[in-house]
């Protein structure tokens, strides 16, 4: 058990999970609320249009499930919905100024984690600690190696 790699990389993954609810609390998001944020961030980075069935593939969420959580979202003023000028059927989703305050304060957030985490570790071990991870999920899902981390194709 001391040495249990899966044990130790899952109590990292809880740790940074429960850090990450900490902060969407704050704003009154859920969990799922602030994942959702997070993807309209990287694709608003990316400059690419999100519509609902875009996030139900994404977090593999059924539709009933996605509807409720972006009516709430919009309910409390993180997101808009707007037609889509080329295909009238779509509603694309977007953030709002509001979203994207929490959004850039959720990044200086992170990097306070991130210090924390890699709090004795230098440089050269922060380096090879991500490319033996980038190794680990290439052995469980070589599909991986295909994607992008904003889940893009590399051709894209």
């Amino acid at each position: 058990m001391p040495n249990d790699l899966i044990l130790y990389i899952r109590f990292v993954y809880f740790a940074l999970e429960r850090e990450k609810n900490q902060y969407f609390e704050q704003h009154n998001l859920t969990s799922s609320q602030g994942d959702i944020l997070l993807f309209l961030g990287g694709a608003y980075y990316h400059k690419r249009d999100v519509n609902q069935k875009n996030i139900e593939e994404h977090f593999h969420l059924t539709n009933p499930t996605v509807t409720g959580l972006l009516k709430r979202l919009e309910e409390k003023g993180f997101i808009d919905r707007k037609k889509s000028e080329t295909d009238g059927r779509q509603k694309l989703i977007s953030l709002t100024d509001q979203s994207m305050r929490v959004l850039e304060d959720f990044q200086v957030y992170k990097e306070t984690i991130d210090q924390k985490l890699l709090q004795g570790i230098d440089h050269e071990e922060r380096d090879s600690i991500v490319e033996h991870l980038k190794k680990l999920l290439s052995n469980l899902e070589p599909e991986h190696n295909k994607c992008k981390l904003d889940g893009r194709k590399k051709d894209d």
